[in-house]
């Protein structure tokens, strides 16, 4: 069916019940947004545009977890909401299917310290086949990492210094600790092997994923 955009957009209705929380209105000059977890609109169009997005992003995911289909289901969600989607859908998922899954939704996060208490538990899961984070050039690259390995993060002082995330590369912590044009600092810490959970060669980082850390 086509859609009328143009009517859409001065179409007068009100906003769909589960749109509502996450509305948040124009203050002190700043537009009116809506955040959720399947329409994000920054600015605010109208109601009938979001109510419209909202009905077709919900039927495409209702269909697809109908068909178990979780990994095509949860890059539906906006970026920020997925942690949550992924942990309602864990129980349905293999093993196998946990492990990977949760490895492309954490390298592709940007809002990983607003859950990290959620990441923890996630990564510290007891469910067998964790090798599964990695790929196999990443898993060759861990296996190779000495006994003891020195790791950086680069962040802000006092903010988020306890990160799940670090690096084997210094400069790319650096590059971490003055991204925004701030004077950041660069944690150095060495720890042993045994306490780093994955590691991911993906997007250029050295990332390595910390267990228990405080």
């Amino acid at each position: 069916m086509k859609v009328d955009y143009q009517e859409l957009m001065t179409r007068n209705e009100e906003l769909h019940p589960d749109l509502v929380p996450y509305f948040e209105p124009e203050k002190n000059g700043n537009w009116s947004m809506l955040r959720s977890p399947l329409v994000y609109q920054v600015p605010f169009f109208n109601n009938a545009f979001a109510n419209h997005q909202y009905a077709e992003r919900k039927r495409v995911v209702d269909k697809l977890i109908s068909e178990g289909e979780y990994r095509q289901a949860i890059w539906m969600y906006e970026r920020p909401f997925r942690v949550e989607v992924f942990e309602a859908f864990a129980p349905r998922l293999s093993n196998e299917e946990y492990w990977t899954l949760l490895a492309h939704v954490w390298t592709d996060t940007e809002n990983a310290w607003q859950y990290r208490e959620r990441w923890v538990e996630l990564y510290e899961s007891k469910r067998p086949m964790r090798h599964a984070l990695m790929d196999d050039e990443e898993s060759k690259e861990y296996d190779a990492l000495p006994d003891m390995v020195t790791i950086y993060r680069g962040c802000q002082q006092g903010i988020n210094e306890d990160g799940l995330s670090w690096t084997l590369d210094k400069k790319k912590a650096q590059w971490f600790a003055n991204r925004f044009q701030k004077d950041g600092i660069v944690l150095e810490r060495t720890v042993p092997k045994s306490q780093i959970i994955a590691y991911y060669a993906g997007r250029g980082e050295s990332e390595v994923i910390l267990g228990g850390a405080k």
